[in-house]
């Protein structure tokens, strides 16, 4: 009797492991022997990767960015994994993805457990996230003064139990795959609305909410900034900038370095008083106004502006889970509740099952993995020791939810425990 399809794609079944970051990070003296970002707790006799690194035309040769560690201990699969029992894995890997479907990568094992060595402080070769000038670079960072320019934020992770079927754009596979993700994660959160993303400028201007401390003025100040000094450099697309728009932008430039040196005195995780919000609010708009008028003038899109707000909220707010400060309460409810929520496994579709793209990324160990273009087909007969799907967990760098990145390895060499033969993949749709 012949197999149905949906028999055929069961005897497919690989067990595979679900990782399953916090919603909000940690500081980085957090316990966790597993976690995503931060730093890494490497034993003495390992160096932290370098390699030549691609960036606007320029190789250069810098430390990776440190991407996870693993504690294998933490990891289920029993009698069945084809991973060590014991022992760290710490994953490395270039941040600049632009253009780079083998990003530069390492994975080093140590038989000590996670919780072994300290952090590794880290080095001064350390690659800026996303690159020198990298296109995917959070604006308002200096790479030469900011902790979070080069160190992920930290995010302990857990891990679950699945079964991973082999199956591209195929129903019933997409049937079998959301079955299953259920089973393990529970039927999921209805999809709500991004409270920030796609948020418009008119919102935000009738937003009492904001800025709520002046870790994000500065940081709000520093993206106007980095698009008036990029404006000013670069002209409008080989045009010269005409009269008009440099005296504007320069005029802006002064308002934003007046707000700066007014940060300079105050601490950043200080309330803002209501009169200064107001005042804020009020310039920022006024800055949104100034390149309406000069639309057509300047590289900048109006719409960046209220993007980068939205993303310097959620940077703040991540600065103040990893200071040990309470953002629920010293950061307004519904920003904290609506980071927090995009982590949270969302009631997936027959479509996204089918398409192996759901609304909440999905990180694994092991398994076939899934990804946009080829690299689960050309690395079938590897095995999948991580994937990272494009995830709020990380910078801009690496926030396209159609972005997968994956660690494969030869089984041979995984036998071996040979982990210097691991590469990288990464694909975005």
């Amino acid at each position: 009797m012949a197999l149905s399809e949906r028999d055929e794609l069961e005897e497919t079944a690989l067990p595979a492991v679900l990782v399953r970051r916090s919603d909000l990070p940690v500081p980085l003296t957090h316990p966790a022997r597993s976690f995503f970002g931060g730093l890494p707790k490497l034993p003495p006799q390992l160096e932290w990767p370098t390699a030549d690194v691609r960036a606007n035309e320029t190789l250069e040769t810098v430390a990776l960015t440190f991407v996870a560690q693993i504690d294998l201990a933490d990891v289920p699969g029993s009698g069945w994994s084809p991973l060590p029992k014991r022992g760290t894995l710490y994953f490395f890997c270039s941040s600049v993805f632009v253009g780079e479907r083998h990003p530069a990568c390492r994975v080093l094992y140590s038989a000590a457990g996670g919780d072994a060595y300290p952090d590794r402080p880290p080095p001064p070769d350390l690659m800026p996230l996303g690159g020198t000038d990298g296109d995917y670079q959070v604006k308002w960072l200096d790479s030469n003064l900011d902790f979070h320019s080069k160190i992920e934020f930290k995010y302990p992770v857990s891990f679950r139990l699945f079964r991973d079927f082999h199956f591209r754009d195929d129903a019933v596979g997409g049937e079998l795959m959301v079955e299953e993700l259920c089973r393990a994660l529970g039927p999921g959160e209805p999809q709500e609305y991004d409270l920030l993303q796609f948020r418009s400028a008119a919102k935000y201007e009738k937003d009492e909410d904001w800025p709520f401390n002046w870790l994000l003025i500065v940081c709000v100040v520093r993206s106007v900034l980095s698009h008036i000094q990029r404006d000013l450099k670069l002209g409008y697309y080989g045009k010269p900038l005409t009269d008009v728009a440099t005296v504007e932008l320069n005029r802006v430039r002064a308002g934003a370095i007046a707000w700066l040196e007014r940060c300079r005195t105050l601490t950043p995780m200080d309330d803002v008083d209501p009169d200064t919000k107001v005042s804020f609010r009020s310039w920022w708009f006024e800055v949104v106004k100034t390149y309406e008028k000069m639309d057509g003038q300047v590289r900048t899109y109006t719409s960046e502006f209220a993007a980068d707000l939205g993303n310097a909220i959620n940077h703040t707010i991540r600065c103040m889970a990893t200071e040990e400060v309470d953002a629920s309460e010293d950061a307004p409810f519904s920003y904290v509740t609506n980071l927090a929520r995009q982590n949270h496994w969302k009631t997936p579709t027959v479509d996204d099952g089918r398409r192996r793209h759901f609304r909440t990324a999905l990180h694994q160990m092991l398994g076939y993995g899934s990804g946009p273009q080829d690299a689960t087909e050309e690395h079938l007969e590897d095995m999948l020791l991580l994937q990272i799907q494009g995830d709020l967990a990380f910078f801009d760098w690496h926030s396209n939810v159609g972005g997968v990145l994956h660690f494969w390895i030869d089984r041979d060499a995984l036998a071996r425990r040979d982990f210097s033969k691991a590469v990288a993949t990464y694909e975005c749709d």
